[in-house]
């Protein structure tokens, strides 16, 4: 029995949202829409009424059982498996509260903005089955791998779990592969776009979820069981910013034995080339805007693409040292925060690192080079960069006896894979493709559609980048053969004004981190668009045309400097090929620079009158009959789809 003050709360409520309701669509612009949505909304009203209490307990039940699995996957990793089992008995119960109404929901189609999510209904039930009947596997393979993790060979471990249930996580994998099916198999341009949001997330989440197991499987080869294994470390500064996430500042490689590691070498990347041999010279940019004679490895991930990046530094290594390695891993300034955060209490020089201080502590410990004039044996004898050798060896012991707290480390590697922070490459096929298929690798990935993703090279000396901000405006005017577009960026920089103009030779003799932060901004900017794209003009660069990047898109360049406590607007105008247009969709693969803070991003989509926007990825605003926008923060890459009718 429902106690008759939550009726009467239920009916105050029911009252007020109708007349707030009848408010909003009072306009006459909404006069021919206003009598669907005020069924739309009294039905779900009257539906909110009805609720049973049952149900109010159960959504506070979900609540605090997704907190607890917050928790467990935080902090707390013996929790991880009974927090993920009861979400999913919250979520199952949901499944079988509903499932009445499914069947009947596809008559609802005709309803305003959820009429899409119902019709979708039976289809994401069961794609929503095949997710739940996949957790089970892989909790009780988690159950089974974490206590190797928390041993004094936790790489071993690996290894041996990986040998010992390759059936268990076969059938892990499947069951993820199944559910990713029944997603993918799902109408995207019936549903709205908040439901789209949420089925992307999970489609992503299923995807790094196979890529997990697939690289456990993978544990033997990758981690060298047979043979051993060496991984090229590259230690990117975002501070100074480079097309992969940042100008490599430190260069190490891991030898890892039947899951042993060992750290050969690990030092500053002015003493990683060999330069008694002969180099080849450096990309164009480089050349003329650095002066740079030779292409060296702190140079080598000058394309975007990392996995050409990393093939790139693998080549320059081997030439050099005679080493071939087998991968390369790459991280950069922004994760080293949640990496002590996950080895509690870890010591650098006497001072304890925390989440808070360790990029201020490391910076604090940079030292510049040398003063003189020219290069000199000095630059690449140097030792102002060993505390960062330091830093590696103290965090790999850790991790390597199993004293760390694995839920945080999972946590921090998980979110610097997304967020490119951490980028992977594999020489081994099977791992490389598992990689790029969940996003982890930093592979330029265009796909049938339009493409964006803008990208910076400081070519300036300094550590500006921990300043400068920029903001993205990309207008799209679309036809029946493709369209052109307009890429409009534009920077910021917050460095305090100085009297003297802005002076490259400068950069080089600045004794001190934080003044290599308030300087003057050179920067070679390009945009890649999708393959075959015809550049029209440029403005706000100079030397501006086609510059060079993978054969998957175009790449157009040009260079550009932002004074002291200035702002500066380029622009790159060109023309689309037909292929951005597929079965009356237009999408938009839009793609994030690694090293780059989250970037404010407006799209803006002009079609033709006779063409009509059935539905839409994201939520959209309509600038006038012809024209819609989209408002971004880019954070990782994203993917806009707008449906037409014709």
């Amino acid at each position: 029995m429902v106690p008759a003050r939550h009726v009467r709360l239920r009916s105050i409520v029911l009252y007020n949202s109708f007349c707030t309701m009848s408010h909003i669509f009072s306009d006459r612009h909404a006069a021919r829409v206003r009598p669907l949505w005020l069924i739309t909304g009294f039905l779900v009203l009257l539906t909110l009424q009805s609720v049973p209490p049952r149900w109010a307990a159960l959504a506070v039940a979900t609540g605090l059982d997704a907190r607890n699995l917050a928790h467990a996957l935080e902090s707390d990793a013996p929790r991880l498996p009974d927090a993920a089992r009861a979400l999913g008995r919250d979520v199952r119960a949901w499944r079988a509260g509903f499932a009445p109404f499914v069947p009947y929901a596809a008559h609802l189609a005709w309803l305003p903005v959820l009429g899409g999510d119902l019709k979708s209904a039976p289809y994401l039930a069961r794609a929503l089955d095949a997710a739940l009947d996949a957790v089970e596997p892989s909790v009780a393979l988690y159950e089974k791998l974490a206590p190797a993790l928390q041993t004094p060979n936790a790489g071993a471990g690996l290894v041996a779990f990986s040998q010992n249930n390759a059936d268990a996580i076969a059938a892990a994998r499947a069951a993820v592969q199944r559910a990713r099916a029944e997603f993918d198999a799902l109408a995207a341009r019936e549903i709205s776009p908040p439901t789209h949001a949420q089925w992307e997330n999970v489609r992503r989440a299923l995807a790094e979820w196979e890529a997990a197991l697939r690289l456990v499987e993978r544990a033997p080869i990758i981690l060298g069981a047979d043979a051993p294994k060496r991984y090229l470390i590259l230690a990117q500064n975002s501070d100074e910013l480079r097309p992969t996430g940042g100008f490599i500042t430190a260069v190490g490689v891991l030898q890892i034995r039947a899951g042993a590691i060992q750290i050969e070498w690990f030092g500053d990347s002015l003493a990683a080339d060999d330069l008694s041999l002969i180099h080849p010279p450096p990309p164009a940019p480089l050349q003329k805007y650095m002066w740079a004679s030779q292409w060296l490895l702190r140079d080598a991930n000058w394309f975007a693409d990392f996995p050409t990046s990393a093939r790139t530094a693998l080549s320059m290594y081997a030439y050099d040292h005679a080493v071939r390695a087998d991968g390369v891993i790459a991280v950069d300034l922004r994760f080293l925060p949640p990496l002590v955060h996950a080895v509690n209490g870890f010591s650098l020089d006497g001072v304890t690192l925390t989440r808070e201080n360790a990029i201020s502590e490391v910076k604090a410990r940079w030292k510049p080079l040398p003063t003189s004039d020219y290069m000199t044996a000095e630059w690449f004898t140097s030792e102002r960069k060993n505390f960062l050798g330091d830093l590696m060896r103290g965090v790999m012991a850790r991790v390597q006896s199993g004293d760390v707290n694995a839920a945080a480390l999972a946590q921090a590697l998980w979110r610097g894979l997304r967020a490119k922070t951490v980028q992977l490459y594999f020489n081994d096929a099977d791992a490389q493709r598992a990689v790029v298929a969940a996003g982890w690798g930093g592979a330029i990935q265009t796909g049938a559609a339009d493409y964006l993703n803008v990208v910076d090279a400081n070519v300036g000396f300094n550590k500006v980048n921990a300043r400068v901000t920029r903001e993205i405006f990309y207008t799209v005017r679309l036809n029946e053969n493709g369209g052109d577009a307009a890429v409009e960026i534009t920077y910021r920089n917050p460095s305090r004004p100085e009297s003297d103009a802005c002076d490259l030779l400068r950069q080089r003799k600045d004794t001190t981190y934080a003044s290599m932060e308030q300087s003057c901004y050179w920067n070679y900017v390009r945009v890649l668009a999708p393959r075959l794209t015809q550049f029209v003009s440029a403005q706000g660069v100079s030397e501006a045309g086609y510059a060079e990047e993978v054969d998957a898109v175009t790449a157009l360049g040009g260079y550009m400097l932002v004074e002291r406590n200035a702002e500066a607007r380029v622009q790159f105008r060109y023309a689309l090929p037909n292929t951005i247009l597929q079965d009356n969709a237009y999408a938009l693969q839009l793609q994030t620079q690694a090293g780059t803070a989250a970037t404010p991003v407006r799209v803006r989509v002009i079609y033709p009158a006779a063409w009509r926007v059935v539905n839409a990825t994201d939520a959209l605003q309509r600038v006038d009959a012809t024209t819609i926008e989209f408002q971004l923060t880019l954070t990782r890459d994203k993917r806009l789809k707008i449906y037409f009718d014709k």
